[in-house]
């Protein structure tokens, strides 16, 4: 049984940050509400029957058909169908990061990067990511956090200044 799941790592944030701070695309964040508990389980797993529920027979379990928090495997269930999720809304993997999800389309580039239920929204379309935001909402119920403040430890502050539209973005540790 596989456990692991794939999380960003800060060499790949300072790296979209950076490219984002020059391209001056967008920062958008969210997290996903109770992401453990969307994960499908591929094993059979039982548990005792919680406190204060009956049972007409003694000894029974409850046999789980979803992930739950304190799983071994959550979190890579979770992964997992977040994965195939945005596969079927056209974002391929990063070769250099399997937390980091790519997506072209004509002049749209948007990427997201993983954090377990963080995920940092990035691209130089606004409207693409509002449509990926609402189709992750849709699947899993998630609470947009809008631009990007924290992550990962690092406090992301734009800043306006005159050669750029939007402000360009400096990083406090």
């Amino acid at each position: 049984m596989e456990t692991y799941s794939p999380v960003a790592r800060l060499t790949t944030l300072r790296c979209i940050l950076a490219v984002a701070s020059i391209m001056d695309w967008h920062l958008e964040q969210l997290v996903v509400d109770n992401a453990f508990l969307h994960g499908d389980l591929q094993e059979e797993v039982y548990m005792d029957i919680p406190p204060g529920i009956t049972t007409e027979k003694e000894n029974q379990v409850c046999r789980l058909t979803k992930s739950l928090y304190g799983l071994k495997q959550a979190s890579k269930q979770w992964y997992d169908k977040l994965t195939t999720f945005h596969y079927s809304i056209n974002f391929n993997h990063s070769k250099a990061n399997s937390s980091l999800f790519i997506r072209k389309h004509e002049n749209t580039f948007t990427t997201l990067l993983i954090y377990v239920d963080d995920i940092l929204i990035v691209g130089n379309n606004m409207k693409d990511i509002q449509a990926v935001k609402s189709s992750l909402n849709a699947a899993f119920s998630i609470k947009d956090l809008g631009q990007l403040i924290f992550f990962l430890g690092l406090e992301i502050a734009i800043t306006k200044k005159l050669t750029s539209a939007r402000g360009n973005m400096h990083l406090k540790y």
